[in-house]
């Protein structure tokens, strides 16, 4: 079985999301929150930057990879704003 290639880029975001998918898994259930919520919105984030910043991510530069990275970070925690959002509606 081969496995696929990686652009840097490719790398540098799964890289992000990684680290930052198990640190919002990790505060979602200290919070007590909806594993759910908080997986369902972050790959929403995810298609919606595939479908918009994905064109952008092309090449091996510096720049280029630090942005991969930043936005593989930010994934997780698109979807953990909404699960905290709605478990704070729901508390009070």
């Amino acid at each position: 079985m081969r496995l696929p290639h990686l652009t840097p880029g490719a790398k540098g975001q799964l890289w992000g999301m990684l680290v930052s998918f198990s640190l919002a898994t990790l505060a979602a259930k200290h919070l007590e929150l909806s594993y759910a919520l908080l997986y369902v919105f972050g790959a929403i984030a995810w298609v919606a930057s595939e479908r918009y910043l994905a064109p952008r991510l092309v090449g091996s530069d510096a720049r280029t990879v630090a942005l991969a990275v930043l936005s593989g970070l930010a994934f997780p925690w698109v979807g953990f704003a909404p699960a905290w959002l709605i478990n704070l509606a729901r508390a009070w």
